[in-house]
């Protein structure tokens, strides 16, 4: 009888099997540890402030007439109502044309309306990723054809450390045009507020001219615009000190680009706990057993295993506030479905025993998770107003992946010391999110830092010290001893990196 071999890497348990069942009523356990090291270096990378770009422009709020009526951007804020039935472009207009003034009306800029506003950049990241582990692997021999497994991880220690380079962000395209308006409207109202034609008014249109003066041009003003006369059409780069943009926890007057990194990306990411749980079962299609004896071994199974999403994902941020910028997540989040092949063939040579082929496509369903509250994603400066972007949770589906595992058997010293070689490749296609933003759902499903789609090619080489044949057992006890090295070959859009680990197998009968 032969051993299960089990090795925890980064979220996933990877099986690379030397017998993929064993006999009837029989009970296979495999304890072990493992470390793992990866480094994942995400350059060029771009982002858009679209969030704080709507402060200018709201492309995204318009009334049934298809007309753009937000009321706190600049671009058209005559549109808000001075009183149930008129607006103040309306009342700006009949005061003009009935006491012959000229006074601005606030109407519609002559901007492009078909491009959205937004202070786009980019940056590079580096991550870092420790992680040391335990895990589980039990499997049953439902009968000579079946085994049923399972594998639970527990990860001790998951840390990610990240540092930031390279981050620019440019002016907003246009948005100089609806800022100088503004300049030049303040102005004017100031005037003619302080002249001698505004004296000589009748109270009532007096105190309404004030009014709008005070809407859009004092502090408290409730579509005030006076953030903008500092910002001008580069926000960011003119240093951020309106409250509306400023994060909370910042003890500063004015926050720079390098403020908003520091706050929303803490030098290090933390997690630990059961990680996601896997169960499956093998089922033999054809031939017989590798371990029987009086076959050739030579077989065709069947697979199929579910990803139980039991591992920790964020928690959300209306909860926990700061505290979610620093979690990492050691659990998918979504359950995973896996269908797949593994071939076996017994090899009539002295050293090499045998040769196998394992092939797995896996797909997940749909699921809700919790917004992650991150400022290169989230559009806007302020974690309040990211969540009013994008919602506090959202729907996430992960791409379908397929893996091939190609795996050969040496015994060097028979019935005792076998090394085993395995190269395992995996592709996964791009995820999908659905949030109450089109816009975070694209980056999020871009952005390379997200591993989007990947793929990846591991080497794994592995020796295994035997106790488990009868003829040669020492005790009463049937185990096998292990320890193998994994190491990244190549990789794109994932980390990269290597994994140790060891552990031990006993074998148990059944009722």
């Amino acid at each position: 009888m032969k051993l299960i071999i089990i090795l925890i890497f980064i979220q996933y348990v990877l099986i690379g099997q030397l017998l993929p069942t064993i006999p009837g009523n029989i009970f296979r356990l495999s304890l072990g540890t493992s470390v793992a090291n990866d480094k994942w270096e995400i350059n060029d990378n771009q982002f858009s402030f679209n969030g704080i770009g709507r402060r200018y422009f709201d492309k995204d709020t318009y009334n049934d007439s298809v007309r753009f009526s937000s009321n706190y951007d600049l671009y058209n804020n005559g549109s808000a109502y001075i009183d149930s039935v008129t607006t103040i472009q309306q009342w700006m207009s009949d005061f003009n044309q009935s006491y012959g003034y000229s006074l601005p009306i606030f109407e519609a800029q002559g901007i492009d309306t078909s491009k959205v506003m937004e202070s786009d950049g980019g940056f590079s990241e580096n991550r870092y990723r420790t992680v040391n582990s335990k895990y589980l692997h039990l499997d049953y021999g439902m009968s000579n054809e079946i085994t049923l497994s399972l594998s639970i991880p527990i990860i001790d220690s998951y840390v990610i450390e990240q540092s930031f380079s390279n981050v620019y962000t440019n002016k907003i395209e246009g948005a100089q045009i609806l800022v100088d308006y503004h300049l030049s409207t303040r102005q004017e109202l100031k005037t003619f507020i302080e002249s001698n034609n505004y004296s000589n008014l009748r109270r009532g249109l007096k105190d309404t001219l004030q009014n709008i003066y005070d809407l859009f041009y004092t502090n408290n003003g409730q579509f005030s615009t006076k953030w903008a006369f500092h910002s001008q059409d580069d926000p960011i780069g003119n240093l951020l000190i309106d409250p509306g943009f400023l994060p909370p926890g910042i003890d500063k007057d004015s926050v720079s680009l390098s403020d908003l990194v520091t706050y929303y990306y803490p030098s290090k990411k933390n997690g630990n706990g059961i990680g996601d749980i896997k169960v499956g079962a093998t089922i033999l299609l054809s031939g017989t057993p590798t371990w029987a004896l009086d076959g050739s071994g030579n077989a065709i199974y069947g697979q199929f295993s579910v990803l139980i999403p039991y591992g920790k994902t964020l928690t959300q941020f209306l909860d926990i506030r700061r505290k979610q910028f620093s979690e990492a997540k050691i659990g998918s989040g979504s359950t995973r479905w896996a269908i797949g092949f593994y071939g076996s063939k017994m090899i009539n040579s002295k050293k090499l025993r045998r040769i196998y082929i394992q092939t797995q496509m896996e797909f997940s369903t749909m699921t809700t998770l919790n917004t992650p509250v991150e400022l290169f994603s989230g559009g806007h400066s302020h974690p309040d107003s990211i969540l009013g972007l994008i919602g506090n949770t959202y729907k996430y589906d992960r791409g379908t992946s397929v893996s091939i595992n190609l795996g050969s058997e040496l015994e060097q010293i028979e019935n005792r010391v076998r090394i085993q070689g395995e190269l395992f490749a995996t592709f996964k296609a791009k995820d999908n999110y659905l949030s109450k933003n089109k816009y975070w759902d694209n980056w999020m499903e871009k952005y390379s830092g997200n591993s989007p789609h990947y793929n990846k090619i591991d080497l794994k080489l592995e020796i295994l010290i035997l106790n488990s044949v009868s003829k040669n057992k020492i005790g009463p006890i049937p185990f096998d001893i292990f320890t193998g090295f994994r190491k990244t070959l190549t990789s794109e859009n994932t980390y990269a990196g290597w994994s140790a680990y060891a552990g031990i197998t006993t074998y148990h009968q059944g009722w």
